[in-house]
């Protein structure tokens, strides 16, 4: 997996901040949220680990007396939590974040809103290729290294048309995590853009709104 080229230092999908504005201004659309936040719910069941429900319910708190930093880490020792089951909850925690954060900063664009000050701390705890890759790394710990091989391959000729979708939904190999896989080029694409948008030196505030 490290050597897959679809996943190597500099091969971002979002280029510039007007590209990552059109595509979170896409994402945000309440059809393309849902999608976002259900596979976020779709992942969760698929991973059978009922662990992670309650360090979920318990992150505000642990956000008490922990950085986020130490939190998604994969290193912090915590009563009664595995270390992996942390820093997972953790990225999942934050996805979730941002999209309801920059969904209702599209929505009520006000430059002083604090909400900024909580999505630039998640952007800074940890950085843009990091988070890609490590929920990656949840999503080939669901379908298996095997399976994941199986889908770069299969994608790495397909061109962007409509048919070339279609066949990858339809093809029988594919079929039993192709949500999911198709989900996770959704997230990423939004990481992408919320990092490459909210990154940049800004001194007008009011320039951050979307």
């Amino acid at each position: 997996m490290e050597n897959n080229e679809n996943f190597k230092k500099g091969k971002n999908l979002i280029k510039s901040v007007q590209q990552a504005k059109t595509a979170l201004n896409i994402l945000l659309q309440n059809s393309e949220k849902f999608n976002l936040e259900k596979g976020i719910s779709e992942l969760l069941d698929k991973l059978k680990n009922p662990k992670l429900d309650v360090l979920l319910d318990r992150y505000p708190e642990l956000l008490q007396e922990y950085e986020l930093e130490q939190l998604l880490s994969g290193e912090l020792e915590i009563p009664d939590a595995e270390t992996s089951d942390v820093k997972t909850a953790g990225l999942l925690c934050c996805l979730q974040l941002l999209i309801h954060f920059c969904y209702e900063l599209k929505e009520n664009p006000n430059p002083i809103d604090n909400r900024y000050d909580s999505l630039r701390y998640i952007l800074r705890s940890i950085s843009s290729g990091k988070f890609v890759h490590d929920l990656l790394i949840i999503i080939v710990s669901v379908v298996g290294i095997d399976y994941y091989e199986k889908f770069q391959h299969k994608i790495q000729d397909l061109d962007l048309s409509l048919e070339s979708a279609k066949g990858l939904e339809n093809d029988p190999e594919l079929q039993e995590h192709v949500d999911l896989m198709a989900w996770f080029a959704l997230a990423r694409l939004f990481l992408e853009s919320v990092y490459t948008y909210f990154n940049v030196p800004d001194n007008n505030p009011n320039k951050t709104a979307l």
